[in-house]
């Protein structure tokens, strides 16, 4: 008698941990889809961050053009001024041999220019928007150039580097304007003026 009661009982005890989510109504083990059922709902979904509004007053306009300037803008514009006088110092004459013109400061600062493209002032982000595309267009036609063979330009390559260095002086007339702009309604002016050091 006594083996029998002791399987009882470990049956009794092995249905009781088995049954610890039973249902009482049923008497038997709870379905997995109710125990897991809190468990499968799906989070609530985040909101997305709000966008902040583009300025469209004097005064807001005015403001977002100053933290531009201030976070990083300057350093850009004053990098790219550098950099695009550097490389037209080392522009050939028209007597000089051709030269091998290193422009890889010059692209590193279009790079940086072009991350503050989005300048909150209409008028003064299509003349930096304008420089950048222009100095770098005149520089990759100068680039590219370069004589196939030996060390003198055809007519052809010729022709392109004038094309280039041109473009490249349209982007130093922007990059001018861009900064006058600053300066004339914002009040915004390096110092020292990076188009005069050398």
């Amino acid at each position: 008698m006594l083996p029998l009661l002791t399987v009882v009982t470990a049956a009794v005890l092995l249905s009781a941990c088995a049954g610890a989510g039973s249902d009482p109504v049923n008497g038997g083990a709870t379905p997995a889809a109710q125990a897991t059922s809190t468990a499968t709902t799906s989070p609530s979904p985040t909101p997305s961050p709000t966008a902040t509004p583009t300025p469209t007053t004097p005064a807001e306009i005015a403001e977002a053009v100053t933290s531009w300037y201030t976070y990083g803008g300057e350093t850009a514009m004053v990098s790219l001024i550098k950099e695009s006088v550097k490389a037209q110092s080392g522009r050939p004459s028209a007597d000089m041999e051709l030269v091998t013109l290193d422009f890889g400061g010059l692209m590193d600062a279009l790079t940086t220019a072009r991350s503050f493209s989005s300048l909150p002032d209409p008028k003064t982000r299509t003349a930096w928007s304008g420089a950048i595309d222009q100095l770098e267009a005149g520089a990759l036609e100068v680039l590219d150039s370069a004589p196939e063979v030996g060390l003198i330009q055809s007519p052809q390559e010729t022709g392109q580097a004038l094309r280039g260095w041109h473009t490249f002086d349209e982007g130093i007339k922007s990059l001018k304007a861009a900064q006058a702009r600053l300066h004339r309604a914002f009040g915004l002016s390096p110092s020292p003026d990076p188009w005069e050091e050398r």
